[in-house]
């Protein structure tokens, strides 16, 4: 008789952990913990994926994890600058300008990444 996947739930010392339990050939099970809820982490897309901002302005950032699937995933992002001294980013994605030049915001999730090109512009031109 074929096996058939099913859900599973391990208790281990009080706390109870949802895990998906794999079908193998030899019975075997696996589980996650700590991954983003859904599955693994197949990209992260990065919203806007480029923006020009005026010195001191700041923009926010949104990531969205997706499966190999397709599906939206949740979880935890780290974000990152390739250039702080032109634009720093927070962790929740919210970025200053802070000079004239330009800087890769990376956001990470899973071992995978996904980024934003940020240009930073002198807000106050030079009078003519």
């Amino acid at each position: 008789m074929p096996r058939v996947p099913s859900i599973g739930l391990r208790i281990s010392a009080g706390v109870v952990l949802a895990g998906l339990a794999a079908c193998s050939s030899d019975g075997g099970t696996g589980l996650l913990v700590g991954a983003p809820s859904g599955g693994a982490v197949a990209s992260v897309a990065v919203s806007p994926s480029a923006a020009t901002l005026g010195v001191g302005t700041t923009l926010q950032l949104t990531s969205t994890l997706f499966d190999g699937n397709g599906g939206e995933l949740s979880g935890d992002v780290s974000w990152d600058s390739s250039n702080n001294s032109v634009a720093s980013v927070n962790d929740s994605g919210l970025v200053t300008a802070v000079a004239e030049g330009a800087a890769t915001i990376t956001a990470s999730a899973g071992g995978q990444s996904g980024s934003a090109v940020v240009t930073v512009v002198n807000s106050n031109p030079p009078s003519p």
